[in-house]
This record gives structure tokens, C-alpha cells and sequence, in this order.
């Protein structure tokens, strides 16, 4: 926190915590779900009778109204300014993250699931995100042994494009990850990883014409298996055309290998 927020929170300790040991236990009824919490130790709190409950969201609307009005008879041009308890979570949001905290990190602090929704309540341009992931990751790569990071030998290199060499197949390009074998002997019509080069559609053509010879071989020879299988493999390339198609539609570029750095 920086020393205005945190003296902040430390005068509504303060004054929660006075003739206290702690900060009271205090209910808060969620108007969404109509339920009540258990008692925590809610900093904004009142104490009305002998009950101690939360403020309720209009109450605080109320007040910041009248902190507005306030403000604006110093400064005209914030005439008309109204502020709501939720604008206060978009501005500490915006703040952590001007001054250098990772976004995602952000998101988990606000209990986001999805990191956009992080980035509606963050007021910064999209190249200040850039610039602060760039920055945490130069910071954590600062922090690990220098040896992690040393240029490939001839052999790493070539060991490196010896992998990519291997997965061109006939029908396209196999997705597998570096450094890891075929998993799936070669099936490459069954494999997810195949990527099929759109120019090969009319070989899918041949394939499908060919499996339904084999299929009505296979019936006549009540080859059930056999037909089970061959059935499985027309699934497969119904899903690997379609693909292929969706794939001409976005249009594709093809990005290469990178060239090594001396």
C-alpha cells in the first residue's frame, strides 16, 4: 500500500480497535443473494444499538456524495463528480498496476477468473501492460543463474531443427511439442496434433474415397472390426476437413523457424 492508503486504513483501525483489543465482528446482508454473512471483521462497520452491522452500500453512496460537494466548492471544476464504494476498487486496481505490479497478480488480488476483467477495471493503455508484463519478466530472469540463459552450441541447434524437420508430414504439419516422439504411431489422420496444410484437401478426398472402398470390402468380408475402425478414421477426417477449411477462411501466416543469434 502506499503511505496515504495504508495511514488510511490505519485511522479506521484505529478507531474500530479503540477501547478494544480488535477490530469488532460485524454481519453483512447481501441484498443479490439475500443471505447473511457470518461475522467477520469488516472494516467498514457501525455499531447502531446493540447491534454491529456493515454500512450498506447506499449509505456510503450518501456519503461520498456529500465528500464530493465538499471537495468541489474548493475545486469548481469537480462540480457534479459523483462516486460510488465500487469506482474505489477500480482505482486501486489502476494504481497497483501503474506502479509495476503484473496484472495477472492483479486479477488474483481482485478475485477475477478472467484476466480481461481485469483490464476493464485497469485505466491504462494496452502498451502499459505490455511494458509492465515485459518488465516483470525481465526482473524474474534477473533473478535466476546467468547459466539458464547461455546461447545454444551448433548441436542444440541443429538438434532443434532436426524436430521441427520431422514433423512435416504428407498431409501437413505435426503440432507436437518440442522434444517429445510420435505418440501415436504415425496415425496421423487420428492424431490431434495434425495440422492439415489446406493445399491437402484434395488429398483428404483420396483418403475418404479409399476408406469407403476398404469399408465395403470389409462388409462383405464381415470384418466388424475392421469396419469399426475404418468408421473411427472417417470421423476423424471429417473433423481434420473441417479444420482445414476454418483455416482457410482466417487465413494463416506462416511465421518459420528463427534463425540463431551470435
Amino acid at each position: 500500500m502506499s503511505p496515504d492508503l495504508f495511514h488510511v486504513i490505519a485511522t479506521i483501525i484505529r478507531r474500530l480497535t479503540r477501547n478494544r483489543e480488535g477490530v469488532p465482528l460485524a454481519t453483512r446482508f447481501n441484498p443479490y443473494d439475500r443471505v447473511t454473512s457470518e461475522p467477520l471483521p469488516f472494516l467498514f462497520q457501525r455499531t447502531i444499538g446493540q447491534r454491529t452491522e456493515v454500512i450498506n452500500a447506499g449509505s456510503l453512496r450518501d456519503e461520498l456524495a456529500k465528500l464530493s460537494d465538499a471537495v468541489a466548492i474548493d475545486h469548481p471544476e469537480l462540480g457534479g463528480c459523483r462516486f460510488t464504494p465500487h469506482d474505489f476498487r477500480r482505482l486501486l486496481a489502476t494504481d497497483l498496476v501503474n506502479n509495476g505490479l503484473p496484472i495477472h497478480i492483479g486479477a488474483a488480488l481482485l478475485g477475477h477468473l478472467d484476466i480481461q476483467t481485469t483490464h476493464g477495471y485497469v485505466t491504462v493503455f494496452r502498451e502499459d501492460v505490455v511494458r509492465h508484463y515485459q518488465k516483470h519478466l525481465a526482473e524474474r530472469r534477473a533473478a535466476r543463474p546467468a547459466r539458464e540463459y547461455k546461447s545454444p552450441t551448433d548441436t542444440e541447434w541443429a538438434e532443434f531443427e532436426e524436430h521441427f524437420d520431422k514433423r512435416k508430414v504428407e498431409l501437413g504439419n505435426c503440432a507436437r511439442p518440442y522434444a517429445t516422439p510420435c505418440e501415436h504411431e504415425h496415425a496421423c489422420i487420428r492424431c490431434p496434433m495434425l495440422q492439415v496444410d489446406p493445399g491437402m484437401l484434395g488429398r483428404l478426398d483420396e483418403i475418404h474415397s479409399d476408406l469407403m472402398a476398404r469399408r465395403e470390402l470389409a462388409q462383405t468380408k464381415g470384418w466388424l472390426g475392421e469396419i469399426e475402425g475404418i468408421e473411427l478414421t472417417v470421423q476423424f477426417l471429417k473433423q481434420k476437413r473441417a479444420d482445414a477449411h476454418s483455416a482457410v477462411q482466417r487465413g494463416q501466416v506462416d511465421l518459420g523457424i528463427p534463425a540463431v543469434r551470435r
